[in-house]
């Protein structure tokens, strides 16, 4: 071991409370770190990333299925601007039974295999997707509210099923209340009734009147009166924007308020702790260390547990962060928001960086003294 090598290790071992105070102070400012900075992250442009995410569809299109075919509808997905397609789904528009704490709600439930790739990818927030008939996966945006195992009737049409929920899922666009088998929907449309949905992503949607442009191209060789109704993406983004208005200054400011606080508290934890280490500087200056052999020995004894308390911050913030970022995808109806890795990343080499960079400015304040006026500048252990 060298002789800079030894000297780092004897602080480190020597000056426990020092030691200790360091890695403490480094695995909360982490900790802090790790959930401000992921709080940053999602706040931006929360609907953007999910939308950009989960793919979701520019235009959702409901069609008269007595005035269409599904065949007609899976060749809308080919015009001209159309970047990808989904569907033609079956829909239904149904009331559920009431409980009796308050008035049923019509939902649009939607005949889907699975949660879809391409186009409007429905992230599953619990249990599965249905795989078979009596079985229906609710959204979380749906005004019914129910969890997995229990079950939904539905009155309407005469002799309509009773299903088991076994999921909840959401849409980032919103294109129904309800997922269901594709074989589940002749029992809830009944004879002659229901539609088709269509999901467009196209080349360029970023405003309302090139989305419009690519709805009329979707239509254009479709019967007339085909189409009953319509949502662009920017529908949903503006009212997602609205309901989210108040929550994200809030916790923006808060994930910025402990970021500043774990700077604050790191550099002046770092701080304290070389200078008060000023006479062993002159010690180490007697017996002939230069300035920046003492810089390097006391970066390398702060950064030491400052590595340790880092590591263990960053497996404390991801648990800090766990709940609260579910909860924040709640207030932004997104969904499986986690911690980006280079959030992990950033703030361990900031932390890091921070205690390297105090210590050595510290250190070398007091390295740059004569040997006799750092001696002198601590006062000395009584007897």
């Amino acid at each position: 071991m060298s002789v800079l090598g030894g000297v780092v290790r004897s602080g480190v071992g020597r000056r426990r409370v020092h030691t200790l105070v360091i890695g403490l102070a480094t695995m909360m400012a982490v900790a802090a770190s790790v959930l401000g900075g992921s709080l940053l992250v999602v706040s931006g442009a929360p609907f953007d990333d999910a939308f950009a995410g989960q793919r979701g569809a520019h235009l959702s299109v409901r069609f008269d299925a007595r005035e269409v075919s599904a065949g007609q509808l899976a060749e809308s997905g080919e015009a001209a601007g159309v970047s990808a397609a989904a569907g033609p789904f079956r829909t239904a528009t149904v009331t559920p039974r009431s409980d009796g704490t308050g008035p049923a709600w019509p939902m649009t439930v939607v005949g889907r295999d699975g949660p879809g790739r391409d186009v409007d990818e429905v992230a599953l927030l619990d249990g599965r997707w249905p795989t078979r008939p009596g079985e229906i996966a609710v959204s979380a945006d749906s005004s019914v509210v129910t969890a997995p195992g229990e079950e939904i009737a539905f009155p309407s049409p005469p002799g309509g099923p009773t299903l088991t929920v076994v999921g909840v899922a959401r849409s980032v666009t919103r294109t129904a209340d309800a997922w269901v088998v594709p074989s589940q929907m002749p029992a809830l449309t009944g004879p002659r009734s229901g539609g088709y949905q269509m999901l467009y992503r196209f080349a360029d949607a970023d405003t309302a009147a090139r989305g419009a442009a690519g709805g009329r191209a979707v239509t254009r060789s479709l019967p007339p009166g085909a189409a009953v109704g319509e949502q662009s993406w920017l529908t949903v983004r503006r009212s997602a924007e609205r309901d989210t208005a108040l929550y994200v200054p809030f916790l923006m400011a808060f994930g910025a308020l402990g970021l500043v606080m774990s700077v604050l508290i790191v550099g002046t934890v770092v701080a304290s702790a070389v200078g008060t280490g000023t006479r062993r500087i002159g010690v180490l200056k007697a017996v002939g260390f230069t300035p920046a052999q003492v810089v390097r020995a006391y970066a390398g004894q702060a950064l030491v547990p400052a590595a340790v308390g880092a590591a263990r911050g960053v497996l404390a913030g991801q648990e800090l962060a766990v709940p609260v970022l579910a909860e924040t995808g709640e207030v932004y109806g997104s969904s499986s928001l986690a911690v980006a890795p280079w959030v992990d990343l950033a703030v361990v080499a900031g932390a890091l960086g921070l205690v390297a960079a105090t210590a050595w400015a510290s250190a070398w304040r007091a390295g740059r003294l004569r040997t006799v006026d750092a001696l002198a500048a601590a006062p000395r252990p009584t007897a």
